[in-house]
């Protein structure tokens, strides 16, 4: 023992010993854990998806967007959604699809898009619709195959498939007004989301689908 420490009194010593340990006690594991989770503004409480610049950074990142649409309406501000106008995702910059999932309170709960762009439109400071595209294989195709992926997709979304020759007749309607003729299906709400299907044809014979899902 150094010489010092013996003309220490015993109670003193004894005081050291104890907050020497307690100090280990409380600060040892803290220090040994490392820092603890950082604050974040790339979701909200309950993980779902919020459209800050950090939010949507973390969306290009991870890819997988998430929109609690239980509790009607949805308020834009804790979103981070402008009151009115339309926000755009995608296309990725590395050409990837997004995997957006939607929760509902009705139908099979929600419903799971794979898709190459989404557009949240926003008005009077509430949620009003989305548009999702397809995934990149469908998101442009010939009348013929858009005409395969509506009726194989009316089945999951509940809407009622289209007749047979219906995007052959809006190519020619394209043909002879010059111009993109669209159609619409009937709203399903098998989801739980009332969702139709809106295409849209030219008349190079070339159509482009996408969902459109009323929030409120």
């Amino acid at each position: 023992m150094p010489e010092w420490v013996r003309w220490i009194p015993a109670v003193l010593l004894s005081a050291i010993i104890i907050a020497v340990v307690a100090f280990a006690a409380s600060q040892g594991p803290r220090l040994a854990a490392g820092p603890g989770p950082a604050e974040t503004n790339e979701v909200d409480d309950l993980n779902f998806s919020v459209f800050s610049e950090e939010g949507l950074a973390f969306i290009d990142e991870q890819r997988i967007p998430r929109l609690d649409l239980r509790d009607l309406p949805v308020e834009t501000e804790p979103l981070g959604l402008p009151a009115d106008g339309e926000l755009v995702i995608g296309p990725h910059p590395q050409d990837l699809d997004y995997r957006l999932v939607l929760l509902a309170s009705g139908g099979e709960g929600g419903a799971r898009f794979t898709t190459v762009t989404f557009t949240i439109t926003t008005k009077d400071g509430e949620v009003r619709e989305l548009r999702v595209a397809p995934p990149r294989e469908v998101a442009v195709g010939t009348f013929r195959d858009v005409e395969a992926f509506a009726v194989e997709s009316a089945e999951r979304f509940g809407y009622p498939p289209i007749a047979s020759g219906t995007l052959l007749d809006l190519v020619l309607a394209a043909q002879e007004s010059g111009e993109p003729e669209t159609t619409r299906t009937a709203s399903g709400d098998r989801t739980g989301l009332p969702t139709q299907l809106e295409i849209t044809c030219t008349g190079d014979a070339f159509c482009q689908p996408i969902f459109v899902i009323d929030v409120g």
